[in-house]
């Protein structure tokens, strides 16, 4: 393509070769004028266009499917790492403690076993005078080993359960006592009278508690580092989910100019949290993740923050896993029930907001006649009648839309009671959990397999009645409270495709243990 302006002194050429419109093209602009001895003189300068950048839906794309490929692998690598090393850590504090507490340099919490703990968190960490330091020293060390203890029994490692207030805790609770930096001169005072004690046996005279000490400092220091890489990735996964999330319901819907986000940041920013508001309902807004959101699809400075955002996504290929075939065939099995069992917290969400749609419902027929009804009902204490809800979806099989009438009151029971069933089951050391536990592992396939059946069932139904609520209330002032269930829905898909992995990797090893037999292989 060439560009010539020509004029009575001089002339420009404009030069673009064809095949420019990438990301950096470059403009030669040749610009000749006369020299003092009259002579033609060409002089050459480069320009380059403007980035021209990947549209905000595209990289969203590009971003869902990285946050995919990292969620599938930090669920069955990382975090099983991270429960690992916390198992871990816990174990080498309680060799630091245990050795502390045979020496008699520290004593028991008489109120250890009044502390009541429904999540992790960690001790005081306020000052105190020094003549409270054993006692409070005391005190402090024995909850670290109960949260400790709360954590590596109770809490679930994956990545719906470990959301980000989950994390930020658990990493308050790891660098509570600063491991990575423990010296008697650390600026923080649990970390500094902690260390106190332990130099009190490290330069002792026994050997055997000194060994002891020493290699649960570097146990616990290494450990700790192993922790925090694995946080940092969780939350930067969790980050870009929200990331993601803004941009599908609200930055690339309302189609906002560049100009105008770079000179009015604040007014873009307003407008997002409005658009996100009315589609999250009272999901929390983070202002600092919408600026981010604006400077990748809308700064010059973009495209390199977008690379760097998929690249600290990137799932490096495991080298060395593929030759170990697990034998542990109830393991497997268990591992499936532990996935579908994490799914009730979930399941009682969903329920919980699509009441909350059925009551915007009801709320639109403001009939006399139903208000009557309504009010007889409850004078006579008599239940309502079943609600029944005509309901679309797509058949997995047959892959068409069908039409099913939904008995919305009765489905809804149904699920919440299973819900509650398995909340029941999450807790390692309840009951219901170690019957379980103690079954057969043909009982506990049967349950997998049963759950993995009504979740699917549940998950096609649920999808329908959210759809419907979409389409069904019409009214401007209720359009705005509509709960959504995108992210229940997604979870569970997710237990549904995990729990399914387990039950055909248990299947697996028992066929190859019968093929193995048939062949006449002893060590089967």
């Amino acid at each position: 393509m060439v560009a010539m302006t020509e004029r009575t002194s001089n002339a420009c050429c404009c030069v673009m070769p064809t095949g420019t419109t990438a990301r950096a093209a470059a403009i030669a602009i040749q610009h000749y004028d006369r020299d003092d001895q009259g002579e033609l003189a060409v002089l050459t300068v480069l320009f380059h266009t403007e980035t021209e950048m990947e549209d905000s839906a595209s990289y969203a794309d590009r971003l869902e499917h990285a946050l995919a490929a990292k969620t599938d692998r930090m669920d069955n690598v990382e975090l099983k790492q991270l429960k690992d090393d916390c198992k871990l850590f816990q174990s080498a504090f309680q060799g630091l403690y245990g050795v502390l507490l045979k020496k008699g340099l520290i004593h028991e919490d008489p109120y250890k076993y009044d502390l009541k703990i429904s999540e992790v968190t960690t001790p005081p960490e306020g000052s105190f005078a020094e003549s409270e330091k054993l006692d409070q020293m005391c005190i402090r060390l024995s909850q670290y080993e109960s949260y400790l203890d709360f954590l590596n029994n109770y809490y679930q490692f994956s990545i719906d359960f470990m959301t980000m207030g989950r994390i930020k805790r658990l990493a308050s609770l790891i660098k509570y006592f600063a491991f990575t930096q423990f010296t008697d001169n650390s600026p923080h005072v649990n970390t500094r009278y902690f260390s106190e004690l332990v130099s009190l046996v490290r330069k002792g005279t026994d050997p055997l508690s000194a060994g002891i000490v020493n290699e649960g400092l570097l146990q616990l220091d290494k450990t700790s580092r192993k922790i925090f890489e694995v946080l940092k990735d969780l939350s930067l996964l969790h980050k870009e989910r929200c990331k993601l999330e803004l941009r599908r319901i609200a930055t690339d819907v309302l189609g906002l100019k560049r100009d105008d986000v770079i000179t009015h940041q604040e007014e873009a920013i307003r407008k997002v949290r409005q658009k996100y508001a009315e589609v999250a309902g009272d999901k929390p807004f983070y202002p600092e993740l919408a600026a981010e959101v604006l400077k990748e699809d809308f700064s010059s400075e973009g495209e390199s923050l977008r690379d760097d955002i998929i690249k600290h996504l990137e799932v490096a290929e495991l080298k060395g896993k593929g030759n170990t075939v697990e034998r542990n065939f109830k393991t497997a099995v268990l591992e499936g029930a532990r996935v579908v069992i994490g799914i009730g917290f979930q399941l009682e969400d969903a329920v919980r907001k699509l009441e909350e749609n059925q009551a915007l419902l009801e709320s639109m027929d403001r009939s006399m006649l139903t208000k009557i009804k309504r009010a007889l009902r409850e004078m006579f204490g008599k239940k309502g009648e079943h609600v029944i809800h005509e309901v679309e979806y797509l058949d997995p099989v047959s892959s068409e839309r069908k039409n099913e009438a939904l008995d919305y009151t009765a489905f809804s029971a149904e699920v919440a009671k299973r819900a509650q069933s398995l909340v029941a089951l999450v807790s390692k050391t309840g009951a219901a959990y170690r019957r379980m536990e103690g079954s057969t592992e043909e009982i506990i396939y049967k349950f997998l397999a049963k759950s993995i059946e009504d979740l699917q069932s549940y998950h096609r139904k649920l999808s329908a009645l959210d759809e419907f609520y979409q389409g069904v209330i019409d009214d401007p002032a209720l359009k705005t409270k509509i709960r959504n269930i995108r992210m229940e829905l997604g979870s569970i898909k997710n237990a549904i495709i995990k729990g399914n992995q387990k039950r055909h990797e248990y299947i697996s090893q028992k066929e190859e243990l019968e093929q193995m037999k048939r062949l006449g292989i002893k060590d089967a």
